[in-house]
């Protein structure tokens, strides 16, 4: 697949929406750079996000962007339902109405001068790894494993704004309006609800992003975010939330977004994807220094491993970030990679509810959380000036001892029943230099 690029500074500059600046109607797949056309091709001038989809604009985020705790906003997935993106108006306002006391209505600058709250959040599409489920037909993005990012947004809580409308007991479900529109008249727009306990719990309505303008391509100026639910709970260019005795009806409720069984897709699944070394990379034989990142939609990870013998044993990786729920968390572990040639490495996670990635996830109809075990295959080369003689570094080319070579085959030997390096595992005495020139003039006197 060829991979195309979008501008870095399209990208950027669409943040000035946040702002509230007015901004025609725009499409995105004007916004496409074909791999190539931009300049030098070092990335300097142009964003590195992989294309998917040029119409709408469907972008993931290159592995080695995820290897930090916190994704650039130029590097962060872009995913759009509609090749059009809104129009935004100023000043920009946000609705409540439906099953409260009082409608209210807010304007961006209201919930900037409200109490901010700081909330780091994953944000994984729920098609996520489609590309590598075996589907005979399907009409979702093929991403690869890129279209999950985290950012630690800033905005005012949607408990808040709901309390400040009278939110009502009989509201248990919430509607979230968006102000992109599909050009096609017959196609359904995007809304999504989310229950009541999940609206009143951590859902925020965020204006800014790793400390910027939330920029339009992202969801600005404003938008919700759902920590450990899938990016479609997150609603982009959020204008209304009305609430409602019932679930949303829109097709992208009743109809979409749902597994093989007919369940809702919503909290994320455990995961954990390997971003260094990357596939098909050259690795020394030896100790392979592997990275990765790993999440959950239910409590935190509690623990990952990786395996560099195909599963048949796996050890405890370390992590080097705190759990977050909602967050995910960076690790690291040190693999053993005994000879050369394509060897593969190999990362699982699990949840503090005991879930656990599985070799293969079941596949569905809209490939939905595909949440399989994440391998990377490398290739392991022997370091440049291992293999030198025995007589000169004592060493073989792993780079280990003749003594340590020399103890582990006499283990080996005695779990077998077989001799080591002397008569019953035991070395030989080492010949001085007088025994061996008796035993060369003996071999010469032998007519040797």
């Amino acid at each position: 697949m060829r991979e195309r690029f979008i501008s870095r500074r399209d990208v950027l500059s669409l943040a000035l929406a946040a702002a509230g600046t007015l901004v025609r109607p725009v499409r995105a797949a004007g916004l496409v750079t074909a791999a190539g056309q931009s300049g030098t091709g070092s990335g300097v001038g142009r964003s590195r996000l992989i294309i998917r989809n040029a119409r709408p604009l469907d972008a993931e985020s290159p592995i080695d962007a995820l290897r930090t705790f916190e994704t650039s906003n130029d590097l962060f997935f872009i995913r759009s339902h509609h090749s059009v993106l809104p129009e935004i108006s100023t000043p920009w306002t946000l609705t409540i109405d439906g099953e409260v006391a009082h409608p209210v209505t807010f304007r961006l600058e209201d919930l900037r001068r409200m109490p901010a709250e700081h909330r780091s959040a994953t944000i994984e599409c729920a098609g996520n790894g489609r590309g590598g489920l075996e589907l005979p037909t399907t009409s979702g993005v093929q991403w690869g494993l890129g279209a999950v990012s985290t950012a630690t947004w800033t905005g005012v809580s949607l408990a808040g704004l709901l309390e400040r409308a009278g939110v009502q007991a009989s509201a248990l479900h919430f509607w979230m309006e968006a102000a992109d529109r599909s050009p096609l008249p017959a196609a359904p727009t995007f809304l999504r609800s989310i229950p009541r306990e999940t609206a009143l719990g951590e859902a925020l309505v965020a204006y800014e992003m790793n400390g910027q303008p939330l920029p339009l391509l992202h969801g600005g100026p404003l938008r919700l975010i759902v920590p450990r639910w899938y990016g479609m709970a997150s609603t982009k260019w959020l204008t209304h939330v009305h609430a409602r005795t019932a679930q949303s009806d829109n097709h992208f409720m009743a109809r979409g977004y749902r597994y093989a069984d007919g369940s809702p897709v919503d909290l994320m699944r455990v995961k954990s994807i390997i971003t260094a070394p990357r596939d098909g990379e050259r690795v020394d034989v030896g100790t392979v220094r592997v990275t990765g990142v790993a999440w959950t939609g239910l409590g935190t990870v509690a623990k990952v491993e990786i395996s560099s013998d195909e599963g048949r044993t796996w050890q405890q990786a370390r992590f080097t970030t705190e759990p977050r729920p909602g967050a995910w968390r960076l690790w690291e572990a040190d693999a053993t990679v005994l000879s050369a040639g394509e060897q593969g490495v190999r990362a699982r996670a699990t949840d503090t509810d005991g879930h656990t990635q599985p070799e293969h996830a079941a596949p569905n109809p809209g490939g939905y959380g595909n949440n399989s075990i994440h391998q990377v295959r490398v290739n392991a080369r022997w370091r440049s000036g291992a293999g030198a003689p025995y007589r000169r570094t004592g060493r073989d080319r792993s780079g280990a001892s003749r003594s340590a070579l020399r103890r582990l085959s006499d283990r080996r030997c005695r779990r077998d029943g077989r001799s080591g390096s002397g008569v019953d595992g035991r070395r030989p005495p080492r010949r001085g230099r007088r025994d061996r020139r008796a035993a060369r003039r003996s071999r010469e006197g032998a007519g040797y």
